[in-house]
């Protein structure tokens, strides 16, 4: 299992609603993680929390419960808080993408890690803000960037499962590329043939044969597709002579 399973615990803190919880525990376990930590939310255990938390009630079950951020996370050496807006007194603020990757690597060092969400109606005090050691932005539209509690803890769980699923994409292609010299030669061959086609003009080609060019180049054939083409080529212009 990837330490950022172990060593992030999500904090929500005095949510109002339980349905809220409920959802925030369902969108961490679609992500894999695990630790839920609750400061004097409002009403908890509830049955909304459950509802809405579907298969994610073990989740709920060892939520842990505390009377204030400080004690919650006097073990984290890295706290983010999540900020929607700009605040009088700058901070450190990283957006959610690139916070995924500072936790994948401080996790793999087993740093323990804190991410602060505040209550649906009035986000995180500028005291409790000034708890964390970097802001974390959700980049969200102008007219309106004010999230639902579950679904910014869905999005930054989201971008947490991403980071450290980062594999790079396997190829697809089962032969080589065609080198540059090999990529010129079919070009040629081809402008050749239209040539002897009477497709185009040699004394006034105008763009057509850059842009033939270019669509060569962008397809970035393989050695089975340009050799193929050559022989087709190949067995055009056989029947001129």
């Amino acid at each position: 299992m990837d330490p950022i399973y172990s060593f992030v615990q999500i904090v929500l803190v005095e949510t109002s609603h339980p349905g809220n919880i409920g959802s925030a525990a369902r969108a961490m376990k679609n992500m894999g993680l695990k630790n839920l930590v609750l400061i004097n939310p409002k009403k908890f255990p509830d049955q909304d929390a459950v509802a809405l938390a579907g298969n994610a009630a073990d989740i709920l079950d060892s939520a842990v419960i505390f009377d204030s951020i400080e004690a919650a996370v006097k073990n984290s050496k890295m706290i983010y808080a999540t900020s929607a807006r700009e605040r009088s007194i700058k901070w450190p603020t990283v957006n959610v993408k690139d916070a995924a990757q500072e936790i994948k690597q401080l996790t793999s060092e087993e740093i323990q890690v804190s991410i602060l969400f505040g209550r649906e109606d009035r986000g995180l005090a500028n005291e409790e803000l000034q708890l964390a050691n970097k802001h974390l932005l959700i980049p969200a539209h102008s007219d309106y960037p004010v999230l639902n509690i579950a679904m910014s803890v869905q999005i930054v769980c989201y971008e947490l499962f991403q980071a450290i699923n980062d594999k790079p994409i396997q190829s697809w292609q089962d032969f080589p590329e065609y080198t540059s010299e090999e990529l010129n030669r079919l070009i040629e061959h081809f402008n050749e043939t239209a040539i002897k086609l009477d497709l185009i003009d040699p004394e006034n080609p105008k763009q057509i044969l850059t842009r033939l060019e270019r669509m060569f180049r962008r397809l970035y054939p393989d050695k089975m597709e340009g050799n193929f083409l050559r022989g087709f080529l190949k067995a055009i212009n056989q029947r001129f002579k």
